[in-house]
């Protein structure tokens, strides 16, 4: 059983003035690093790992590309960050998904749960 969106802990992240559309930057919630990112589309805010689950690489500071797409520079796989999903392969096969956090915004402020998303 999933908890429901009002069961949530939110934690406040970044000011929603924080970052460009399309720009990510990795930020320390309550200790944690979780790279939080906001889409070009309609400005909504996406949190996911800070790191690669193929092999730790940093994911933090790297462009969104096709609104919600997140490339890997190291081996190349390819996320949807607003679901996880691996939508590239990496240049060695792999398609594992990136884990994702829910995100909303309060009075200008991002918060993040760290309920896992996906």
């Amino acid at each position: 059983m999933q908890a429901g969106e009002d069961e949530l802990v939110y934690i406040d992240a970044v000011p929603a003035d924080f970052l460009e559309p399309g720009e990510s930057a990795t930020v320390s919630v309550e200790g944690w690093p979780v790279t939080v990112t906001v889409a070009n589309a309609d400005g909504d805010w996406y949190a996911y790992e800070s790191a690669c689950p193929h092999q730790a690489t940093p994911l933090g500071g790297l462009r969104l590309t096709r609104k919600t797409l997140l490339q890997c520079p190291e081996h190349g796989s390819m996320f949807d960050v607003a679901t996880g999903r691996c939508v590239l392969a990496s240049n060695d096969g792999w398609s594992g998904t990136l884990r994702t956090y829910p995100t909303r915004v309060v009075d200008g402020v991002v918060q993040v749960s760290l309920a896992y998303h996906s």
